[in-house]
């Protein structure tokens, strides 16, 4: 330990700095294991987190980025927050026939007000999946 005096008003002043480096002898090899312990665990529960958040359950239901042109879905979400489930044209709940998928654009009206024969359409913003799907009602299913 080092020790330094200054001389004041009121007498001498001795400051103690503690030893620099080293480890501490406060600590036990058992308080400092336990303490890696407790490091390692906040990194797993840390690691964890974030591998759930990456390869965790997504709605596996909603399959509309992987609709293209001449796909048929039925809508299993609501009209707010649309779900595509892809189907057979012929299968009696494809309501609905993929005209275009525009996997650039973000505006249904200017993606799809080119697109004859389209009667709705279907956007999703989510950051990274930025696509338009242009559609219109299924005659193939036997309802129409």
């Amino acid at each position: 330990m080092i020790a330094f005096a200054r001389p004041t008003a009121w007498g001498t002043v001795v400051s103690q700095l503690p030893p620099l480096g080293g480890s501490n002898a406060s600590y036990t090899q058992a308080q400092i294991r336990r303490n890696r312990l407790v490091l390692l665990a906040v990194l797993l529960v840390l690691a964890g987190l974030v591998a759930f958040s990456v390869f965790g359950p997504h709605d596996p239901k909603d399959q509309s980025a992987t609709l293209k042109a001449g796909d048929c879905f039925q809508n299993i979400g609501t009209d707010k927050e649309a779900k595509a489930r892809k189907l057979d044209c012929t299968d009696p709940h494809a309501d609905y026939k993929v005209l275009k998928m525009d996997k650039d654009a973000v505006v249904d009206t200017l993606s799809c007000s080119d697109v004859p024969g389209t009667t709705g359409s279907l956007t999703q913003s989510d950051p990274g999946h930025w696509f338009v799907v242009c559609f219109k009602d299924n005659d193939e299913n036997g309802h129409k």
